[in-house]
């Protein structure tokens, strides 16, 4: 049972390889409700792994994820967009019926906040 001092989401110990090609090892990750954090690095990093096995896409060699406190492990990726773990790919797309114009004045027409954005 998760306790308010408890981490919403954490990663203790994963390791990811693809034909021995050591994506992440041994990865430990907490983040707190309400947290931001951004992932960086280059081509190659690990970066869609990392987020591959928090969103079930991907199942680790070692280590687990634990969303509020439950583990992760062995549930696939409905069951866990069903507890509230998502992911939203970026896809910048225009409307083909739109004019040019139309295009940008839509994208600038709303404001831009973190969480508007999803």
């Amino acid at each position: 049972m998760p306790t308010p001092e408890s981490p919403l989401l954490e990663l203790v110990g994963v390791s990811v390889s693809f034909d021995g090609f050591l994506a992440l090892k041994n990865l430990n990750l907490q983040l707190a409700a309400g947290e931001l954090r951004a992932v960086i690095g280059p081509n190659g990093a690990g970066k869609t792994t990392f987020l591959d096995v928090i969103t079930g896409k991907v199942r680790p060699q070692a280590g687990d994820v634990r969303f509020r406190g439950r583990s992760l492990k062995g549930r696939n990726e409905h069951q866990i967009a069903r507890l509230g773990v998502g992911r939203k790919f970026q896809s910048p797309r225009v409307f083909e019926q739109l004019s040019v114009q139309e295009n940008l004045a839509l994208a600038v027409s709303t404001p831009k906040t973190p969480m508007g954005l999803l």
